[in-house]
């Protein structure tokens, strides 16, 4: 007996579907009839859908960035943490903003990879710009640039994706020094502030 889902519910289980075939055999190896074998559908049924299996993989993109602007909406209301601590939260969210599966980082990807870059910063711009907003309020941060500064530390933070930047382990802890650095220096980060956020990020404070 065929069953019938909820287009929502059929989307989600073609997504899951196809991320975890994407993880096991990779992108480039893992054909349409192979999703549509394991989610027992017929063609018609995947392609009302998705147009394609890179439409798969923008909306798998999408379904991340969904979930990911949730989770920092709630860093960014929770009135129970203090601002550096949001902040830190929301640097580590994004560091693994493209762990969705290691079969996804593969070269052949990298045009929609980019692609996906600034729809991510459109959609995490406000969130991000919030918490910073929050630090100038209590005095925590002293930028007068909240906006300008999230989105130039957002472009600066792709220089630690794995996925772009192949460093050797001491290579990555020398950029990923820096970028707290810039951090601090970007938002003005006030002294006893700034321990927190070295101390929080598991870095030490060298200066």
């Amino acid at each position: 007996m065929r069953v019938v889902k909820d287009a929502e519910e059929r989307k989600n289980e073609i997504l899951d579907i196809a991320q975890r075939l994407f993880n096991e055999k990779g992108y480039a190896q893992t054909t349409v009839e192979d999703i549509m074998k394991e989610c027992n559908i017929a063609k018609g049924t995947l392609y009302y859908h998705f147009k394609s299996k890179e439409d798969i993989l923008s909306a798998m993109i999408d379904r991340l960035i969904d979930r990911q602007e949730e989770t920092m909406k709630e860093i960014a209301g929770n009135d129970t943490i203090t601002v550096v601590e949001k902040l830190v939260r929301v640097i580590q969210l994004l560091s693994h903003r493209w762990m969705v599966d290691e079969g996804l980082c593969e070269q052949e990807n990298e045009v929609l990879y980019q692609k996906s870059f600034t729809r991510t910063l459109s959609r995490f711009d406000d969130v991000m710009t919030s918490i910073v907003e929050q630090g100038t309020k209590s005095g925590e941060f002293t930028t007068a640039y909240p906006r300008e500064s999230v989105e130039l530390l957002f472009c600066a933070s792709q220089l630690l994706d794995p996925f772009v930047f192949h460093w050797k382990e001491e290579e990555y802890q020398s950029r990923e020094k820096a970028f707290f650095w810039m951090l601090e220096i970007t938002l003005g980060i006030t002294p006893e502030a700034k321990k927190q956020l070295y101390q929080l990020a598991g870095l030490s404070d060298e200066s």
